[in-house]
């Protein structure tokens, strides 16, 4: 990864860990009954909203790589079974010549013990 992606990468992992931190004080404080002011009430949902655009962003993220990687698998299994099918077909040519020249010098030993 270049520089600058690992950079933003920490920039959002820390700007969520500030945010999960707020979003933990808040529940709490909603837990136990305490009225929540307008402004934390706006960041509570401005929290839970990044949180849920957040999942939906991985899920679609995480959707497209399982495509992705069910492509390649299926692909390579094509390919295996191509190549399969390609070694078997050199096998059988390889047993048929070899069935042809064991029937060949078979002919020829009975040939020549046939002759004075």
């Amino acid at each position: 990864m270049t520089r600058r992606t690992m950079s933003e990468r920490r920039h959002r992992a820390s700007d969520r860990d500030a945010r999960r931190e707020s979003l933990l004080v808040l529940l709490d404080r909603a837990q136990r009954g305490a009225a929540l002011t307008a402004a934390e009430a706006a960041l509570l949902r401005a929290h839970v909203t990044a949180e849920l655009s957040e999942a939906d962003e991985l899920r679609r993220t995480v959707a497209g790589q399982q495509t992705a990687i069910q492509r390649a698998h299926d692909r390579t299994r094509a390919t295996e079974d191509r190549i399969a099918a390609a070694a078997e077909a050199v096998a059988d040519a390889r047993r048929a010549q070899a069935d042809a020249d064991y029937h060949y010098a078979r002919a020829e030993d009975a040939q020549g013990a046939g002759q004075p």
